[in-house]
């Protein structure tokens, strides 16, 4: 385990806490808003995926990700933020 003493900025703290993928925020977007966010991520280039079971379709605005998960029984538009922390020194 890390002390976190080791860190000596708070950018380092920041970037061991990324690393370890404590500062993502992720929802899933339904209902009205899903269909008013696809219609603006269709207007944007995309990045695409295929396993064998599923399709990811993933955009990336500013800070946010996006990334439509389709497959057998899966339809899902995931957002990813990152939380903003702060960190005392």
């Amino acid at each position: 385990m890390v002390n976190p003493l080791e860190f000596r900025t708070k950018e380092q703290a920041r970037a061991f806490l990324k690393r370890a993928g404590l500062l993502k925020n992720m929802r899933v977007i339904r209902g009205e808003e899903r269909e008013k966010t696809l219609t603006m991520l269709r207007l944007m280039p995309s990045e695409s995926s295929n396993s064998q079971h599923l399709w990811t379709e993933t955009w990336r605005v500013g800070d946010v990700t996006y990334d439509l998960v389709s497959g057998t029984g899966v339809d899902e538009l995931i957002e990813t933020t990152e939380d903003e922390i702060e960190i005392e020194q």
